[in-house]
């Protein structure tokens, strides 16, 4: 009695933690299946109860025969339907990383016991993405499934419901799985820039990138161009080739930048998050040199996809307490 009263006390959700806890793979057994007879089969049931009580009264032994087939049909088909879930393992393979109101994908791994297969299992979220898969041998099947993620930070997916209803649909055998992993979700960029950033002009150099038009480092010999100055005009060429030709030079000038906190026009916090997440993914395109500034938080300047990552990391967590 004890046993069954402090059962009886725990709260659904604590009862789920306990037969189906939170981890990275999941394997269905007995224990994290449930059948329910879906509405066609309560159909049939009512269906063979009134044959029942008509072959009780005219005493028919006919209609107790189709009564019997009825029931052990309906039988067989919860142990076929049960046996279609029961053995498949569901991994939790990776939470790709993704912006606040977009949706987070989560990329699953099946597979089943060896000479088995699984057919039209259902996987779905509530309200959310759903997907169906046929697991047709023991080599793992990926599968691809979102879920819509509208705070920065870090994301945990609810838990994912599998189902089928296979192979007649008189029942329906089900789990609730709980996948322990997490994806980030960056701040939601802007729908717009403030910052009016553009490609830097000037001269283009061989190896295609810009350079300034400056007077200081000699940087090399050109065509001659109408409106050049007498002494930028290299003789010694002129010498050697009988044509014109003018020296160029550079300034040694720095391309970073710095993705400031206190160099935002909001005040709101996740405001001022999505306007420096939108700086840093426009210095990234334009393969700018870029740093990032936060309060107790200092990232130096750099460039390319894992420096883009970190600043974005940062931003994620900035001021959550699972950073």
């Amino acid at each position: 009695m004890a046993l069954l009263s402090a059962k009886r006390s725990l709260l659904p959700e604590e009862w789920l933690k306990k037969r189906l806890p939170w981890a990275r793979s999941t394997t269905l057994d007995r224990k994290r299946i449930f059948i329910i007879p879906s509405k066609t089969a309560l159909a049939l049931m009512v269906m063979v109860l009134i044959l029942f009580i008509l072959g009780v009264n005219f005493q028919n032994t006919l209609v107790y025969a189709v009564c019997a087939w009825l029931v052990a049909m309906i039988l067989i088909n919860i142990l076929h339907t049960y046996q279609n879930l029961a053995g498949l393992t569901i991994t939790a393979v990776q939470l790709e990383p993704c912006f606040a109101g977009e949706k987070a994908v989560l990329q699953l791994s099946l597979a089943c016991p060896n000479k088995q297969q699984k057919l039209a299992v259902q996987l779905e979220w509530r309200d959310e993405d759903a997907v169906q898969v046929n697991v047709l041998s023991q080599s793992p099947q990926t599968v691809f499934i979102s879920h819509s993620a509208q705070q920065r930070g870090y994301f945990t997916p609810p838990r994912l419901r599998v189902s089928t209803r296979y192979p007649t649909g008189l029942a329906i055998a089900w789990s609730l799985v709980a996948f322990d992993v997490k994806g980030l979700v960056y701040p939601k960029p802007l729908a717009h820039s403030y910052s009016g950033l553009t490609k830097p002009s000037g001269e283009v150099s061989e190896d295609g990138r810009d350079i300034a038009q400056g007077t200081s480092d000699f940087a090399g010999i050109r065509s001659y161009r109408d409106g050049d100055a007498l002494s930028q005009l290299h003789w010694k060429k002129y010498a050697q080739t009988g044509q014109l030709h003018s020296k160029t030079f550079v300034d040694p000038t720095s391309d970073e930048r710095w993705v400031d906190w206190d160099n935002t026009p909001f005040s709101d916090t996740e405001q001022r998050l999505s306007y420096l997440c939108t700086r840093v993914l426009e210095l990234h395109q334009l393969d700018y040199s870029y740093g990032l500034r936060l309060p107790q938080i200092t990232i130096s300047p750099d460039k390319g996809e894992a420096h883009k990552l970190h600043c974005l990391r940062a931003l994620a967590l900035y001021g959550l307490s699972d950073a």
